[in-house]
């Protein structure tokens, strides 16, 4: 006989539709309970969702749907209770990421520190403290540093993220137990706009302190300057400088001769406010700014023991997985003029006084529905019970959170066989994650993928493919490309994955070479075998 091109039902289920409306119907209050276990969550403090195993990142993260082996402890536990074969997989999988414009803002302002050169910063910020008068070339230089560079790290949501992965899964038919490190990492930069004053002096005396009223010209002809100028002469006056309008155009002329954008309306905010601070304030100056980013890290090993069970003739399975974790957090301060380059990242994570360690338990729910064997529905809620992890304290910047907690992630996904070989999955986050790492980052991830088997007796090839989209960035446009290869030989399996967002910036890190903002890679080696 010849096969069908899709597998049937089980014939015993083939008897009224309300039968097979009662079979569809049933499963969804279940479902629906614990889609909402995150007690409808509009946001959940979480780290991205990531991509445990090769097979899915090649399928561009669909796989709540679609997971039949030892990593369905993860991705979906409820997948446990239609599994009928016993296996072992490694995966180690790693991915980096920069939101937004981050490594423009970082390059740039590498860039100008390096065109400035270490020796006069480190003067510029000692005669600052001090409260020496500044020459044209340091007062142009602490206005482009405090107006235009540093402010530009200090956008919402933006920062370096990056991630490594490392498991051993072991499955028995419907009980898994996993050993799995998953380690978060990201840079996050902010601007301190407190410490801006450059004066040790205030009112007149701090204006003629920056720019001698003796020296000051008339840099503009009438009706071409800045608009800033006449805010900042408004400003002189209240304080009753010397000569208010021409001390206005000389700090504004020498802010353009350092390369400050003086007519963005953006930065000539900044300048009124660093000369605003410097007429009001002596308390903090400009050599004590806290501009720089926090180094941060939520390293978590985790031992799990999962099991599911099948219900309603085997067409729905629930499971759960109880796991045991040991979280190490990181965080460590690093000021803008302290980074020399990626080593200054590396030695902070690595900082034994940067680091702490919390013991904490978690459960992971999954519910798997198979009308058909060639559809299925699945939903995944991760760290049911709000795991918290007690964050190292920065002994240099003392200030800000004190833990990080992990809420619970809901996400759903489906999965179509066109044919028996071929396979067609969707997943998609049903809560908004928002970063612990990065400040303002949310994530939610929508994703796409597919996968081809062609079996060749005792070996086999599958070819997969897939995308994957943060529908909560800003750019929806940055979406990342995945492409994956699986071979297998009798019981052993090998996977690999890589993938790259086709949105790039450029570096000069890497000699002005254009990166990649998001790339991942993963590799699984498994056996398996059938009972």
């Amino acid at each position: 006989m010849k096969p069908s091109a899709r597998p049937l039902p089980d014939s015993r289920d083939r008897s009224t539709p309300r039968r097979a409306l009662l079979s569809l119907v049933l499963p969804l209050p279940l479902a629906l309970a614990l889609a909402t276990i995150p007690v409808a969550l509009d946001r959940a403090s979480a780290e991205e969702w990531s991509f445990v195993g090769a097979r899915y990142q090649g399928m561009g993260g669909a796989g709540v749907a679609v997971v039949d082996d030892e990593t369905a402890s993860y991705w979906n536990p409820g997948a446990l209770a239609f599994t009928e074969s016993y296996g072992v997989s490694l995966p180690v999988g790693a991915y980096v990421g920069a939101q937004g414009g981050t490594l423009a803002d970082v390059d740039r302002v590498s860039d100008y520190l390096d065109d400035l050169g270490g020796g006069a910063l480190d003067q510029l910020l000692a005669d600052v403290a001090a409260g020496n008068a500044l020459t044209g070339e340091q007062l142009g230089a602490a206005l482009r540093l405090g107006a235009q560079e540093l402010p530009g790290l200090d956008e919402d949501g933006e920062g370096v993220g990056a991630g490594i992965d490392a498991s051993l899964l072991l499955r028995y038919k419907h009980f898994a137990v996993t050993g799995i490190g998953q380690s978060h990492f990201a840079a996050d930069p902010v601007f301190d706009r407190d410490n801006l004053s450059l004066s040790a002096e205030t009112g007149a005396n701090a204006v003629d302190g920056l720019v001698d009223p003796l020296t000051a010209a008339d840099q503009y002809a009438p009706g071409t300057e800045p608009a800033v100028v006449a805010d900042l002469e408004a400003l002189f006056v209240g304080v009753g400088s010397a000569a208010p309008n021409l001390q206005a155009e000389e700090l504004v002329y020498q802010a353009e001769q350092a390369g400050v954008n003086v007519r963005d309306e953006a930065v000539a905010r900044n300048l009124v406010e660093i000369v605003d601070q410097t007429l009001a304030t002596n308390a903090a100056t400009f050599a004590d700014n806290r501009s720089g980013t926090f180094v941060r890290g939520l390293a978590v090993e985790q031992v799990g023991f999962g099991y599911g069970h099948p219900l309603l003739r085997r067409r729905l399975g629930i499971g759960g997985n109880l796991k045991y974790m040991m979280g190490t957090t990181f965080n460590k301060f690093l000021r803008y003029d302290d980074i020399d380059g990626l080593g200054d990242f590396t030695d902070a994570l690595t900082d034994s006084d940067s680091r702490k360690i919390t013991h904490t338990a978690s459960l992971d729910l999954g519910v798997l529905f198979k009308p058909w064997e060639w559809l299925r529905f699945g939903v995944t809620a991760r760290d049911v019970t709000k795991p918290k992890f007690d964050l190292a304290r920065d002994a240099a910047n003392p200030g800000g959170k004190r833990d990080l907690t992990l809420d619970p992630q809901v996400r759903a996904g489906v999965a179509l066989w066109i044919l028996p070989s071929w396979v067609v999955a969707f997943d998609a986050d049903l809560t908004k994650n928002e970063s612990e790492l990065i400040d303002d980052f949310q994530s939610q991830i929508l994703s796409l993928g597919t996968e081809w088997k062609l079996p060749i007796g005792k070996l086999g090839l599958a070819f997969r493919g897939g995308a994957y989209l943060n529908t909560a960035s800003e750019d929806l446009a940055d979406v990342t490309l995945t492409a994956g290869l699986g071979l297998r030989i009798a019981d052993f399996n090998l996977d690999l994955a890589v993938g790259a967002s086709p949105n790039t910036q450029k570096v000069s890190a890497t000699d002005d070479q254009r990166i990649p903002s998001r790339a991942n890679g993963s590799l699984s080696i498994a056996f398996r075998r059938n009972f």
